[in-house]
């Protein structure tokens, strides 16, 4: 009986995996499908922050945006930058922040927080100096970008949402069926079964128990330390006093729900026709950039000297600046006029 057990567990646990991975490669395949067009620029109308939302999708993280929207201000005008040895940089503020040229990567959204960040930032004051932030402004920037986070899971997709939540309670609940079929099995269902409510509930609470925390506080970082403590040991006791065949069933189980919950649907990432269509915009413009000839970009200053300059804050975003520096160190630039000091050994990379 218990190796027919075994044997059918071990399926169900290999089907649930296996499906679990199916949503992952279908967005894939979609991203990868889509033409991208080759761009020298991001899309119109597009900030740092529009750009990282709609390549990223529903994983990216706004937490290092300054910088590119600090250049990406400065390249419009709205601010000047210039180096202070002992308080960072000194940002200062040259007129009101305003909307881009409105075009299919303008966000109205994301354009309103921004907005919110640059007006508290020069809020009774129109210098700004990046080391000399107080704690108010950190905690006021943390809440910009748990609005960003509100609004990136907001435009996720429900069949990205639909299937994240579906994988993650499919090897719960089979989790639950084995240590029923378990107990049953062995005439030991109160120990088994009641066993099996720790590992079941560790998972959920490392999974969502953070979420109500505030980034940054050290409590964040004990919970999987004292989920993992407080669900394993119970499981490694009631693992110990069970036959091997159902220890591994209870062991697959569990590596199963890790996998789905930690590692396979945080990834899930399924675009609309209309995101992808952005996404490949994006995808064309950073395409062309590695894979550009010195003298192409060249041309490209020559065309506009602040070339550059107005990309920078988007090679930031796309984390490609690394692979930019060659090109761009052949080429003779001059600093851009919003810069006061040698940005070219400072920013640039």
């Amino acid at each position: 009986m218990i190796t027919e057990n075994f044997i059918s567990c071990c399926a169900y646990l290999g089907l649930v995996l296996v499906a679990s991975l199916v949503p992952l490669v279908w967005g894939a395949i979609k991203k990868r499908r889509g033409v991208k067009p080759v761009n020298y620029f991001p899309p119109k109308g597009a900030s740092p922050m529009d750009v990282l939302l709609h390549y990223y999708g529903k994983n990216a993280n706004a937490r290092n945006i300054f910088n590119p929207l600090m250049l990406y201000w400065a390249s419009r005008g709205f601010i000047t930058v210039e180096e202070d040895c002992k308080r960072g940089l000194k940002l200062t503020k040259i007129k009101d922040i305003e909307p881009p040229e409105y075009g299919k990567g303008f966000d109205r959204e994301t354009y309103e927080l921004e907005v919110k960040l640059f007006c508290h930032i020069f809020k009774g004051n129109k210098v700004f100096y990046t080391l000399g932030a107080s704690e108010k402004f950190a905690d006021f920037y943390d809440n910009i970008m748990i609005d960003f986070d509100k609004k990136v899971k907001a435009a996720t997709t429900t069949k990205t949402r639909t299937l994240s939540i579906v994988f993650m309670i499919l090897p719960m609940l089979v989790l639950i069926v084995e240590s029923v079929i378990i107990g049953t099995t062995l005439g030991s269902d109160s120990g088994v079964m009641v066993a099996m409510i720790f590992p079941i509930v560790g998972l959920i609470f490392m999974r969502f128990a953070r979420l109500g925390i505030p980034k940054g506080m050290s409590v964040r970082f004990l919970l999987y330390p004292f989920f993992a403590c407080w669900s394993g040991i119970p499981t490694a006791l009631i693992i110990s006093m069970i036959p091997t065949n159902a220890a591994i069933i209870v062991l697959l189980g569990i590596i199963v729900a890790f996998l789905d919950i930690y590692l396979i649907t945080p990834k899930y990432d399924i675009r609309t026709d209309e995101q992808l269509k952005a996404y490949s915009e994006i995808c064309g413009f950073k395409q062309f950039l590695l894979a550009a000839r010195a003298d192409e970009l060249e041309l490209m200053v020559e065309e506009n000297p602040n070339y550059y300059f107005d990309i920078l804050p988007y090679c930031y975003v796309l984390k490609i600046t690394e692979k930019l520096k060659p090109k761009f160190d052949k080429i003779v630039m001059d600093g851009p006029s919003w810069y006061l000091g040698e940005l070219r050994d400072t920013l640039m990379f």
